[in-house]
This record gives C-alpha cells, sequence and structure tokens, in this order.
C-alpha cells in the first residue's frame, strides 16, 4: 500500500458510511388511512352527531383524491389508502378525537347524503425497519470519524514533509 492511500482510503470509506447513513429508512410503525362511509340518517351522522345543509361538502367540490375516496368508500367501505400522498388534503385523519369537519364529515354524492369518518390508524410495529433505522444512525459518527482521521492523516503527513 503506498503511503498516500491510506489517507484516502479512510476519506473514501468515511464518505461511503455517510452516504450510507443518508439511506431513507420507512417509519416503524405501519400507518393506514381510512375513509369509512355510510348513508346518514335524518340530519345525523356517525355517533350521533348532527349536521346542517351548511355542513355537507358537495362530492363535485372536492379535490380528486377527495373525490376517489368517496367514490370507492360509497362502492366499498373502508376504503384504505397505505401512503399519506394518497390522502385527502380537505379531511383530517384523526385517530382519537372525532368532530363535524374534524375526522367526520357529511358529503353528498349522487343526491345522496353520506357520513363520513377518516381516520389513521397504525397496525403493528415494523422491529426490522426500526433496527435499520438505529443501525443506520450508528454508521454516520463512524462515518465523520473515518473522514476526520483521513483528513488528520493527510495533515500530519503533509506538515512532517
Amino acid at each position: 500500500m503506498r503511503s498516500d492511500s491510506l489517507p484516502s482510503a479512510l476519506v473514501a470509506v468515511g464518505i461511503g458510511l455517510l452516504v450510507l447513513s443518508a439511506v431513507p429508512v420507512g417509519n416503524a410503525a405501519d400507518t393506514d388511512y381510512v375513509h369509512r362511509i355510510e348513508p346518514a340518517e335524518n340530519g345525523t351522522l356517525a355517533y350521533g352527531i348532527e349536521y346542517d345543509e351548511s355542513a355537507v361538502l358537495p362530492h363535485e367540490d372536492l379535490s380528486e383524491r377527495g373525490q376517489r375516496a368517496v367514490t370507492r368508500g360509497v362502492a366499498d367501505s373502508p376504503y384504505v389508502v397505505e401512503n399519506a400522498s394518497a390522502t385527502a388534503p380537505e379531511f383530517r385523519y384523526t385517530s382519537d378525537h372525532v368532530a363535524l369537519n374534524e375526522g367526520l364529515y357529511a358529503v353528498r354524492y349522487e343526491g345522496v347524503v353520506y357520513s363520513m369518518r377518516t381516520e389513521r390508524r397504525s397496525e403493528g410495529f415494523n422491529v426490522a425497519t426500526l433496527a435499520l433505522g438505529l443501525a443506520l444512525s450508528a454508521v454516520r459518527p463512524l462515518g465523520l470519524l473515518f473522514v476526520a482521521a483521513g483528513l488528520a492523516v493527510a495533515g500530519w503527513r503533509w506538515y512532517r514533509d
């Protein structure tokens, strides 16, 4: 091994470890976004929450993703998406609190008012993802150490010569 290759090798390994530590790791909890839809009855939504006509959201006024959620939910409730980017921006996906226009919506679709409940549900815990995330976070300091060692060796050799 040439004497000038050690600092280069240390820096290269350090940069490799830093790049590896930047790899995105998913969430340790698997999150689903659920849309439960059923016809509203006599001015009442799910959980007995009453609404008036001014609170009804017309299907055609919803975003494309909102319209898809309503259409799919009416056809086959519950409609579940597994990615936050597939959720409708006009709806809040709650996990514990439900109120009119906060996790519970009155939506008019094809002349019928529906009660739409949106929720965020986490199922299970992905231990492998958590372990990978912890391992990659431990790699970053090691990468910094290798880069610093390579620069220190190169600096020492430059100073000495």
